[in-house]
């Protein structure tokens, strides 16, 4: 059992998300860093889709109230337990997230994920759509194992061997997929969206992206139609917004591109103040 000091920048439970239910409206939503989750479930040898505390930036604090094996990953933002590992953690231990580093999500596991109401076959939190509680000061969360599904007889510290590239520093490249309403831009609109280099907006949250930068001329609103995340929309300021894990799931703006499905937690790492640029993918 855990118990949370402080909820800092930013605290949720998570998991993998609502799978089918996006035409129904209800967004997918689950982990930002999807990558990232997987990773600190599978150093305790849980079910990948295991619920897990989300940790957005700096100031989290959580106190242990028994002996745990516990996985960080994602995010470095822990100054005493390093992301990417998992180890005993001793009654009264309490771990701060104080620490500046790349990225914007961390997550950590307990033995089997946390114990945690089911809203349409998900624990993950979306508070706009009404799934999920607040976390506040004071709340205990109980895990569902004692000890991991694995063994730790010996063993001080598990450490996950995965490439160092997933969370990017002050600046990122990705490549596009053209979007359903690529054409309707104008060629030099095209062609100033991929040669301009964006910034990530504070105005960004887990709905999307918020991108600023050179204003791209805007064609004709379109029909709502489905938006899945990823989708790098063209509003009527021109400044392009890219949909995230909670983001909705119709819409009107035209869809300038769309994001590798696989780019996605990459991009979730990215934190407000870095600067994106953009190439087309053949």
């Amino acid at each position: 059992m855990i118990e949370i000091l402080s909820i800092g920048s930013g605290l949720s439970l998570q998991d993998a998300g609502r799978s089918g239910w996006r035409r129904f409206g209800v967004p997918s939503g689950g982990a930002m860093d999807r990558r990232s989750m997987t990773l600190a479930n599978t150093l305790l040898g849980n079910s990948t889709q295991a619920p897990v505390l989300e940790i957005a930036r700096l100031g989290v604090q959580v106190r242990v109230l028994s002996d745990a094996w516990i996985a960080l990953a994602g995010a470095d933002f822990c100054s005493l337990f390093k992301a990417g590992t998992a180890r005993l953690v001793l009654a009264g231990e309490v771990l701060v997230f104080d620490q500046r580093a790349s990225g914007l999500y961390a997550y950590l596991a307990v033995p089997g994920g946390f114990r945690a109401e089911h809203w349409l076959g998900s624990a993950s939190t979306d508070l706009r759509n009404g799934m999920g509680c607040a976390l506040r000061r004071g709340d205990r969360l109980e895990s569902l194992r004692a000890t991991p599904n694995i063994t730790t007889e010996g063993v001080a510290r598990r450490v996950a061997i995965e490439p160092t590239d997933q969370i990017c520093e002050n600046r990122a490249h990705f490549e596009l997929y053209r979007g359903t309403q690529y054409e309707a831009f104008s060629a030099a609109t095209r062609e100033k969206f991929v040669r301009s280099e964006w910034t990530i907006s504070k105005r960004s949250d887990r709905t999307g992206y918020r991108l600023e930068g050179n204003s791209l001329a805007v064609p004709a609103s379109i029909p709502s139609e489905p938006v899945l995340p990823g989708s790098v929309q063209v509003p009527g300021n021109g400044q392009p917004i890219i949909t995230m894990r909670d983001g909705p799931t119709v819409g009107g703006y035209a869809k300038i591109a769309f994001l590798k499905a696989d780019d996605l937690d990459r991009m979730a790492q990215c934190a407000p103040g870095c600067l994106l640029s953009f190439s087309w993918l053949d």
